[in-house]
Formats: structure tokens, C-alpha cells, sequence
């Protein structure tokens, strides 16, 4: 091999070094090529997560007459009136909740039963560290490294397994906004990882912007040219593919920016609104993806959590406003029936106020789940008065019963080699 030959990234080093600024934090060694536009596109998954451990007690309020008292008793300065919240649908189970007043959108989609909650989700034996819980939740797997060395597989995220055995393509599962998130680690498909798509372009010269496309041409003939195969030669390539990547995911912004015009939406200028816009572009875009991972932090609110108003309601405005445009552009695009939005988060918090009035870390939350696909309603086991005695509220639904069927029934994908691990206990929800 030619000694400089020998010393050049391969073509999955270059993409995952951010080929050319792109932006981009690992892709696949396949070609980019968007797939046509089927006649019906395929379902999807959007996990948002709510990075800090959401304070879902505040979020989806208790309402049953002994549960509330006890709920006020243990947040005198922080906790959720029933005069301030907002009332939920007649519809079984939800006289026993209200929602935080900043969810006005949220309520309505919940109205048009496009809204599921499921309380009390978590997994056995709890775990108030940040970064386990995240891991745990990241890779379904409840015992980490001996739980995998049980299961006889590689350490490997969930959303990994999920693009190893059913979306194989560099589009087939995304992150935006998350880094290198552990869901993706240990698989054989190198997924796209971006902070953001805006970003995801070859940069331009500002002392001649007028020359760039002409400088991208020259590019790409010379990339052309060459032959060279080996090390060499999978880099030519992956800079091609990057190139074409590039230009397809600027092209799918720019017309999906048509569109939110032409409809008369706008998403939210905030972390949250932009990374949503975002998948919505792909969307409208036709890149055929069916799982997406992104983000919005702030949640670990162990200070100034506040009730109606203060942190919290802040968050949960940004949340509230861009999942109602991002609703409303999906519905636009005809696609809000194939969709389904998981939010949640790495655990709940604590019972009872702390003397910052705030909250620590707890154990299950609420998680939500939205989209046309939704079986909207209540699911789990109802809080009790013994929940909210003890110091958090215990798990009553695996939060993988919640991926199986998601997996199963919504993108009709086998969960079983997604998620291996077994369960202490499973229960059928019928949330989709």
C-alpha cells in the first residue's frame, strides 16, 4: 500500500470526523441516496427526551380527593391547585388528573385524542443517578454490563438494535441535538448524529460567497476523478456521499421552509422548536426515517422549580408550543396518522419539596405519548395515597412494555431482538 495511502481515514473515519464541517457526528459506509416517495410513507418514532429527570407530579396533577390532599401536604409552595390546572376530557380515569396550566396545547390534542399518559413509568429497582438511569433507559437493558454479558450480546443502545435488524441506512434512525448518544453505541449502522441540519453543509468562503458553488463543482470533479480504492478510496467516497447527503438535506430544509410559509406556521425560535422543525423537514423530505432521537434540557430543577409559574412552566410552555406547530405541520404534510412523539425523561422527582423548593431526583414519571396514531387516554396504575407517602413513586409499567409496543404496533417492527432483556413483569397497554 502507498505509505500516505496507508495513513488516510477510512470512509466511515471521515463522515464520523465531521466531513468538511458538515456538522455531522457519524453516518454509515452506504451511499446517501434519499429514497422516492412511496405512495404511503412509512411509520415513525419520535423519542423526545427531557433531559434532568422531569418533574411529572407537577405535569399531570392528581386529582382523586385523598391523593390531592396529600400531593398539597408534601408541595405546600410548589404543588398544583386544582383551580390552576387545566381539566382533562370526560373519558375513563381522568377525573383523577389535571394537567400544569402552561400544557394549553397539549390539552387540546389531548381533547382531539391525540394524547396518551401512562403513569408510574420506570423499571425495577430504580436507580436516582442521572447517568445510570440514562444508560438504562438508553440501552433497555436493566443490569449494564452483566445484563448483556447474560443476554450473551455487545453492549449496544436500543435505537442501535432497532436500525441493525430493521433500518439498515444512514436515515434509518437519527439524532439531533444529543451528541453521540449512548442509544445508538455498539451497533453495526453508523447513524446520522447532528447537531442540527442547518449546519449540515460544506461552509462557504465569505469573501466569495459567489464562487461556492463553483468551488463545490470543482470539488466534486476532482473527487471523481480519482480511482484509488483501499483507504483512499473509501475516503473519495465517503466525501462524495457527504456532498450528496449535504445537498439533499439543504434542499429538503429549504423546501420544507415552503411550506411552513405556505401554511402559515412557524416553529418556536428555542432548542426545542428548532430541533422538531427539524424532523419535520426530514419528514417532508421523504428521507424515510423511522426513528427519531432528540432532546431539550433543563429539567433537573433541584431549585426555583416553581408551581404555575418559575422554571418548570417555562420548560413547559417551549414543550407545549412546539409539539402544537410541530402537530399542525405534520397534519399539513398528511403525515400526523403515521407519527407517534414519546416524551419522557430518565426518572422522576421526589415526593415532597426540598427547602429550596425545588425537587430531587425521584423514581417513575409520567410519560406522554402524542400523535394521530395515539389511542389517546389514560394508562397505568392510578396514583395512591401509599405513592406519595413514601419518598417517590414506585414503577407500576416497564418503560419497555410502553418501545414493545410501539415497536410491535406502530412501526411493525419485532421488538423481540430490540429488546432482549427480560422483565420481571409485562403488561399490554393498547396505546396505539
Amino acid at each position: 500500500m502507498h505509505p500516505i495511502a496507508s495513513s488516510l481515514p477510512s470512509r466511515r473515519d471521515v463522515l464520523s470526523a465531521g466531513a468538511a464541517g458538515l456538522g455531522l457526528l457519524a453516518a454509515a459506509s452506504v451511499p446517501f441516496v434519499r429514497p422516492a416517495r412511496a405512495a404511503v410513507s412509512p411509520t415513525r418514532l419520535v423519542m423526545l427526551y427531557l433531559d434532568g429527570g422531569c418533574d411529572t407530579l407537577n405535569v399531570v396533577v392528581p386529582q382523586a380527593a385523598s391523593v390531592h390532599a396529600t400531593y398539597l401536604a408534601r408541595r405546600p409552595q410548589i404543588a398544583i391547585s386544582t383551580a390552576n390546572s387545566l381539566s382533562l376530557a370526560a373519558g375513563p380515569g381522568t377525573s383523577a388528573y389535571r394537567l400544569h396550566p402552561s400544557l394549553p396545547k397539549t390539552l387540546a390534542q389531548w381533547n382531539a385524542g391525540d394524547v396518551a399518559i401512562v403513569n408510574k413509568v420506570g423499571y425495577p429497582i430504580e436507580n436516582l443517578s442521572h447517568f445510570e438511569s440514562q444508560d438504562i433507559y438508553a440501552s433497555a437493558v436493566r443490569a449494564g454490563t452483566a445484563g448483556f454479558l447474560s443476554l450473551g450480546i455487545p453492549a449496544s443502545g436500543w435505537i442501535a438494535r432497532l436500525a441493525d435488524t430493521a433500518a439498515p441506512t444512514p436515515l434509518g434512525a437519527i439524532a439531533l441535538g444529543m451528541g453521540r448518544p449512548a442509544h445508538f453505541a455498539g451497533g453495526s449502522t453508523a447513524c446520522l448524529q447532528a447537531g442540527g441540519l442547518s449546519s449540515f453543509k460544506f461552509e462557504s468562503d465569505w469573501h466569495d460567497f459567489n464562487g461556492h458553488p463553483r468551488r463545490k463543482k470543482v470539488a466534486r470533479d476532482v473527487l471523481a476523478l480519482d480511482t484509488s480504492t483501499g483507504a483512499q478510496g473509501d475516503a473519495r467516497v465517503a466525501l462524495l456521499q457527504a456532498h450528496d447527503l449535504s445537498d439533499q438535506i439543504q434542499a429538503a430544509l429549504a423546501s420544507h421552509a415552503t411550506h411552513l410559509s405556505s401554511n402559515g406556521l412557524a416553529y418556536p425560535d428555542h432548542n426545542i422548536g428548532r430541533r422538531l422543525s427539524d424532523v419535520a423537514a426530514m419528514t417532508h423530505g421523504a428521507f424515510g426515517t423511522r426513528v427519531y432521537l432528540t432532546a431539550c434540557g433543563g429539567f433537573d430543577t433541584h431549585g426555583a422549580q416553581g408551581g404555575t409559574t418559575g422554571t418548570l412552566a417555562g420548560l413547559l410552555t417551549q414543550l407545549d408550543d412546539a409539539l402544537a406547530v410541530f402537530s399542525a405541520d405534520l397534519i399539513a404534510q398528511g403525515e400526523w396518522q403515521r407519527t407517534v412523539v414519546c416524551v419522557h425523561s430518565e426518572f422522576g422527582r421526589r415526593n415532597y419539596e426540598n427547602a429550596s423548593q425545588g425537587t430531587d431526583h425521584g423514581g417513575a414519571h409520567a410519560m406522554v405519548l402524542l400523535g394521530g396514531a395515539v389511542n389517546g387516554g389514560m394508562y397505568g396504575p392510578d396514583l395512591t395515597v401509599a405513592d406519595l407517602t413514601g419518598e417517590y413513586v414506585p414503577y407500576g409499567v416497564d418503560f419497555r412494555d410502553v418501545l414493545r409496543e410501539v415497536l410491535a404496533d406502530h412501526l411493525g417492527v419485532d421488538p423481540t431482538p430490540i429488546l432482549p432483556d427480560p422483565q420481571p413483569s409485562s403488561a399490554t397497554l393498547g396505546l396505539v
